[in-house]
Formats: structure tokens, C-alpha cells, sequence
């Protein structure tokens, strides 16, 4: 009897695809697609590859269903790239490696000239339908590698609320063709509301949250390769406007609101004192997003570095037009930060208003909830930032309070390193961490963190790593 139990129940179970076949207590492996901020270039990562003889990693620009081999006629090989050693992995040193569009990891100056060769086996996707733009061969289980693929932002420019994968897809396969793990550049815009069941019932504090530091400092259709300058370098903080940010998922916006009294439209965000898009554009932005996703938006304002002098007339200015630009969205501070998102979803309301000045809290407290509090690190050096981000997570007492918190993990120049050039800019400064923030919260912080703000997100796997904690959390 017991026998005819254990076949009937290996018939019943149905069989896995090949992809998602895996050794019981094999850890599962990952892999990620993000986007340098310098040079704009695709980045590959994987965590727990088996990295056996044969295996690749193909960079693809559609959706691979199937990898075969055939047989190509001499002629010069096709982009692949070799991760053995520290060159094009970022599992070691502080330089993103150069990838040249040839394949070879030899730095600019010392790359050889590609050789003809005869006659032989090259992969091929979807029946040579799917361009295979560039090769990996993962030479171990865990690495970060920058491929030298361009990633064009009009891609971005046109995801919408409907969008998940597109442009780029990346494959994990064996030798035979077989894929192990598959991943795509994606665009993540209802990821709360698709995780009700599991959220609803939490509270903002007790989320794992991806949000962008100096969330205004973009500007639009900007290309650094062609444009930047040394304002540029160390003003601009991301490459997607408010509705990209959203869009691929950051849900906390760090927001610092200047006052220019000459223009007509008085309220712009500042980076410092340098000015950057209008107020009213990043509101829209928010406003547009939450009205076609449901999903909730922390909105924190902080720092009012231009303009409003040290008494309230123009505190008051703004917080009467926040209120008349965002209308019954705004979350009524009566629920306070104890409230979870059901809450918050019932009354269909999706932004708070967090206020970094206690006392207009204090004087509008129908509108405005506390600051959220963020912890700045001020650092110059990944050894600082990290010493920095493990011991506010090591030590938090915060964690027993109802107040999201907010991890900034960035570097911050100081104001000579900025009139000397000193790093190379923000976009240099975010590529030599944006990797190891990645992994530091992926690996171990991501369990204790509440929202964790990074300069040009998309170089960081900080979204899929908040869909993957908050997924294992069960209300209570």
C-alpha cells in the first residue's frame, strides 16, 4: 500500500522546467542585470553559479526561450568575456573594470588585435532570432561583471505602468544549453500592491524600502559621456526623472526644496545650492504614478537648503502648496506611522508628507508627518561607508519605534574634493560602491534595514532585493 502511495504521488507532482531544476539544499542561483552610472554600461551579477567548464552567461536583447550551438565560418569571434581574475568583476578593487567592445579584459592600451580563426561552435538564441550581444564565461560562484554594452535611457523613457521586462535579458546556461537562471533590466511598478497578501497587515517600518538619494537631482535626456561637467559630476544624483524612479520601483524620494523668489513658479529642488527641476514637475510626477498604481510614496522633504532664512513665512508658503497640489493624496497624519498598508489603502491615500522641520509638523498636523530620519554617513571611502552602514544597523534602537529610518548609502564629497575634482564625480564615486552596497544588503544588512536611499539606483540591485525580503514577511 505505501508503495502504490509513493507512485501515485510521483505521478501526480508535476515536473519542473529545466531551468528551475536544482539539487535539494542547493542554494538557488541569481542573477541580476543593473547599470553603471558613468559609462551607462550593462552590469551582469550572479550569486551561488555552479561555474562549471562550459557554462555561460549570454547577454541578450530579447527574451531567450532556447540556446543552441552551431557551426560559424572563419571569420572574427563574436564579443565574449572572461572573468577570470579581478579585471571585469567587481568582486575585488575599487575601479569598475574596462570592457572594450571586442571582449578582452585587458585594460584601454594593451588589447590585443582579435585573431581569424577557422570554423567553429558558437551559440545561437531562439533559432538565431535573438541577437547575443555579449558572452561570460563565470569563472566563480559569485561575481559582478561590467559588460561594455551600452544601455540606452529612451529604453526607459518608455516603460510604462504596464511595463516589467524589456531591452535586455541575461541567461545563466550549462554546456548543453540548458538555462539555469534567467534575468532582465525591469521596470518593477505595482511591486506593494502585488505583495498584498503578504504586506498588507505591516507597517512602513517594517518594510524593507528601496528610495533614491537627492531623488530631483536628473535632468532630462542627459548623456554624461557627452555632456558632463564638473557641476554635472557632482550634481546629478540619478539618471531617471521621479516617474522612472517610481516606476522601477523606489518607493522613499528624497526631496530638498529650495525657494527662488524671482521666478514665477517660486519652489525648485536643490542639490546644495545648485538648482534643479521645478517643484511642481516632481509633484505631478508622484501624482500621476500613484493614481495609476496604488502604491504608496514617502515624500521626504528635507533640508530647505535655498531661500527660506531662518523663520517660517516661507515653510508655510510651501506646505500651503503641497496641500494644493496634492489635493486628498496625501496620507492624513491621523494614522500616524503605526498605521500598515491596508490602512493606508483604505483610505485611498498614497503619499506622506515627511517633514524634516518640527515645527510646522507641530503647527499642521492634518498635513504633515514627522521627518523620517536619515542616517548619514558623511563619508569619503567605501572601508567608512561600510563601517558606517553596519554599525547603524548593529546598533539600532530605532528598530522598536514606529519612525521609518533611512540608511544613506552614498559617498558624500566634501567641498574641496568638489573644486578639485578629487573623485572623478558622483557617477565615479556611486559605481565604486553601488556593487558592494548591493551585496552588503542583499547578504546580510537587508534583514534588519528598513529603506536604504543610493545616488543612480539602477547600478544597485536594491529593488530586487526589497521584493525578495518583503516577500518572505508574514504579517503580524
Amino acid at each position: 500500500m505505501l508503495q502504490l502511495v509513493f507512485i501515485l504521488a510521483l505521478c501526480i507532482c508535476p515536473a519542473l522546467p529545466k531551468e528551475q531544476h536544482q539539487q535539494e539544499g542547493t542554494p538557488q542561483l541569481r542573477l541580476w542585470l543593473t547599470i553603471s552610472a558613468r559609462k551607462r554600461f550593462l552590469e551582469v551579477s550572479w550569486k551561488h553559479a555552479p561555474a562549471r567548464d562550459g557554462d555561460n552567461v549570454l547577454l541578450t536583447a530579447q527574451d531567450p526561450h532556447s540556446f543552441e550551438q552551431r557551426i560559424l565560418p572563419t571569420g572574427t569571434p563574436l564579443a565574449s568575456f572572461n572573468s577570470d581574475g579581478v579585471e571585469g568583476s567587481g568582486s575585488s578593487g575599487d575601479q569598475v573594470a574596462f570592457i572594450p567592445f571586442n571582449g578582452y579584459t585587458s585594460t584601454p592600451g594593451s588589447v590585443p588585435k582579435a585573431p581569424t580563426i577557422g570554423p567553429r561552435l558558437h551559440w545561437i538564441s531562439n533559432n538565431g532570432n535573438n541577437e547575443i550581444v555579449a558572452a561570460i564565461k563565470p569563472s566563480q560562484s559569485a561575481q559582478w561583471f561590467t559588460t561594455g554594452v551600452p544601455f540606452d535611457y529612451a529604453l526607459s523613457r518608455n516603460v510604462s505602468t504596464e511595463s516589467a521586462c524589456y531591452g535586455y535579458w541575461a541567461s545563466y546556461i550549462d554546456a548543453h544549453g540548458h538555462i539555469l537562471a534567467k534575468s532582465c533590466v525591469s521596470a518593477h511598478p505595482r511591486w506593494m500592491n502585488e505583495m498584498r497578501a503578504v504586506l498588507g497587515g505591516l507597517r512602513l517600518r517594517d518594510l524593507f524600502i528601496p528610495g533614491t538619494h537627492d531623488s530631483g537631482s536628473y535632468r532630462p535626456n542627459f548623456d554624461p559621456l557627452l555632456r558632463e561637467s564638473l557641476v554635472t559630476k557632482y550634481a546629478l544624483t540619478q539618471d531617471d526623472d521621479i516617474r522612472g524612479q517610481l516606476l522601477h520601483g523606489a518607493r522613499y524620494l528624497d526631496i530638498r526644496v529650495g525657494y527662488f523668489s524671482p521666478a514665477e513658479e517660486k519652489f525648485f529642488i536643490y542639490h546644495g545650492i545648485t538648482k534643479q527641476r521645478p517643484l511642481n514637475e516632481v509633484i505631478q510626477q508622484v501624482k500621476d504614478f500613484v493614481l495609476a498604481t496604488n502604491e504608496i510614496v514617502i515624500f521626504g522633504l528635507k533640508e530647505f537648503p535655498v531661500g527660506f532664512g531662518k523663520g517660517l513665512g516661507v515653510h508655510r508658503l510651501l506646505v500651503s502648496y503641497l496641500r494644493q497640489q496634492f489635493g486628498d493624496l496625501f496620507v492624513h497624519p491621523s494614522l500616524t506611522w503605526h498605521a500598515t498598508l491596508d490602512d493606508i489603502w483604505r483610505r485611498k491615500q498614497n503619499v506622506i508628507l515627511a517633514y524634516d522641520k518640527h515645527e510646522m509638523v507641530e503647527e499642521f498636523p492634518q498635513l504633515l508627518f514627522g521627518a523620517v530620519d536619515q542616517r548619514w554617513g558623511n563619508v569619503q571611502s567605501w572601508t567608512r561607508l561600510e563601517r558606517h552602514l553596519r554599525f547603524i544597523n548593529d546598533f539600532d534602537v530605532s528598530r522598536f519605534s514606529s519612525r521609518p529610518v533611512v540608511d544613506m548609502a552614498e559617498l558624500t564629497p566634501q567641498t574641496w574634493d568638489v573644486i578639485l575634482d578629487k573623485h572623478g564625480g558622483l557617477r565615479k564615486m556611486a559605481d565604486n560602491v553601488n556593487w558592494r552596497i548591493s551585496q552588503l544588503y542583499r547578504d546580510e544588512l537587508g534583514g534588519h534595514a528598513n529603506i536604504v536611499a543610493a545616488d543612480f539606483i539602477r547600478g544597485t540591485t536594491l529593488i530586487d532585493t526589497a521584493i525578495d525580503l518583503n516577500r518572505r514577511k508574514i504579517a503580524y
